[in-house]
């Protein structure tokens, strides 16, 4: 099941007070759950798309530990499910970097995801989508949404890291890059597998 970046980057692109009204998620108590629907990475991606944006976000009970059966609301218990401790070790990273300030009094922007002369590359890199938050720290997301492998250049709003050096950290993996500052403005390149 593949996302649709370019819907996504479309409603992205919605003026940011609407933006702010919104209520996100990914599974609710009407819907199927996200670990019967989306493998790990897909579930993994979807999650970060989601309680990254703006607006109200929210998770379903269940949801960390990646249950499978939907509970009508008119039974009061869950059947017993074996939970997935990776899965709950990667919510519980993303929680920690969502608890930054930031993202809630931050300010969140759309980047621009561009490929490169080349055959694919820019029919690929329209399936990134990518966002910042400025605040007290900075914060770049990226996602891959589709089937299949994702290549492109993110560029991130800030002029003022030109000339530096950063390191960037994915919470949710440990995975550590140094990059400069010109790279982050003027198009980091980026590869993401299938839904990542």
């Amino acid at each position: 099941m593949a996302g649709d970046a370019r819907g996504i980057r479309a409603h992205l692109s919605a003026d940011r007070q609407y933006q702010q009204r919104l209520v996100r998620f990914i599974e609710n108590h009407d819907e199927p759950r996200a670990a019967a629907v989306f493998d790990e990475r897909r579930q993994r991606a979807a999650a970060v798309a989601t309680l990254t944006q703006t607006g109200a976000r929210l998770v379903h009970d269940g949801q960390f530990d990646g249950r499978r059966v939907r509970l009508p609301v008119f039974l009061g218990r869950y059947p017993d499910e074996v939970g997935d401790p990776d899965l709950a070790g990667f919510y519980d990273a993303l929680v920690s970097a969502l608890s930054d300030p930031t993202f809630r009094t931050g300010t969140w922007e759309l980047c621009d995801c561009t490929g490169w002369p080349g055959p694919d590359t820019a029919d690929t890199a329209a399936d990134l989508l990518a966002w910042c938050w400025s605040g007290e720290s900075r914060w770049l997301v990226v996602v891959d949404l589709s089937d299949r492998e994702a290549t492109g250049h993110v560029r991130a709003p800030w002029t003022d890291l030109r000339g530096d050096t950063f390191i960037l950290t994915d919470p949710t993996t440990n995975a550590v890059f140094d990059r400069s500052g010109d790279d982050l403005t003027d198009g980091l390149y980026v590869g993401l597998g299938p839904g990542a």
